[in-house]
């Protein structure tokens, strides 16, 4: 269950984050989106992991929105104009019943004003007064 002003203030948050110029290109020279992707996330949270690579995973991470979008994880990098998202889902209850789902990373690229769009748009309606009020 989701509290919606928080969500909709971390989605906001997110859009303005992104008009503002904000996000870094892909950090590693020669590796796709989903192989930097794959490489961030090796060891996030082992007890192996040095600060510097906590550090430079922090940096990319992306969607940490709460309950809402704690069963993936998932990564931006801004690429001029455009952004490009890295998503992967984690969670075993999704992944048994959605087992074609398990080891994949989904990429998409989207120019970073349209994006923004998206966010703004999910942000006004979860302004809009549901039907339930209106009686």
């Amino acid at each position: 269950m989701a509290y919606v002003p928080q969500f909709r203030r971390d989605v906001l948050n997110a859009a303005a984050w992104l008009r503002s110029g904000e996000g870094s290109s892909l950090p590693f020279d020669g590796l796709s989106a989903e192989a930097t992707h794959r490489r961030l996330w090796q060891r996030a949270g082992d007890d192996d992991e040095s600060e510097a690579d906590h550090q430079l995973s922090s940096r990319f991470r992306f969607l940490l929105w709460g309950p809402t979008t704690d069963n993936v994880v998932a990564h931006l990098f801004r690429e001029r104009d455009h952004v490009v998202i890295t998503l992967e889902f984690w969670r075993a209850e999704h992944l048994f019943t959605h087992p074609e789902d398990a080891g994949a990373v989904f990429v998409v690229e989207i120019p970073a004003e349209e994006f923004i769009g998206i966010l703004e748009g999910i942000a006004a309606a979860l302004d809009a007064p549901s039907s339930e009020s209106r009686s």
